[in-house]
């Protein structure tokens, strides 16, 4: 099974740690932005199979980038992560074309298997 490049989008470190080790012993290719510049950087320069988004950021927050995903590249799977309970975030960013699968953190490795199948059909 060819492997998957997973974009994660996180401003806190350990995340982006646990998507390497988790989904990268599994062969999965991942990269980790901290930030709007960072995330736009690499949706333009690579080929991302899936996005995993904070909702909650310090420069902007996860809606509002994710509008700018969305304007640069519309059918790319992005799955929203908050650790706190963001129901009318979470309503902006399906209506924005985020998938309809959540990660409330703190979460699995099955959490994001899941989330994997639910966004783009796929087992991992």
């Amino acid at each position: 099974m060819k492997p998957l490049n997973i974009l994660v989008v996180d401003d806190k470190k350990v995340i982006g740690d646990f998507f390497n080790l988790t989904m990268g012993y599994y062969g999965h290719h991942i990269t980790v932005v901290h930030d709007l510049h960072d995330t736009l950087h690499a949706i333009k320069h690579h080929q991302f199979d899936i996005v995993f988004m904070d909702m909650v950021m310090p420069d902007k927050d996860g809606v509002e980038v994710l509008k700018e995903v969305k304007a640069v590249a519309p059918k790319l799977a992005v799955v929203m992560m908050s650790g706190y309970s963001l129901d009318e975030k979470r309503r902006q960013a399906a209506l924005l074309g985020a998938v309809n699968c959540f990660l409330k953190k703190p979460f699995e490795v099955d959490d994001i298997r899941r989330a994997v199948k639910e966004a783009i059909g796929r087992e991992i």
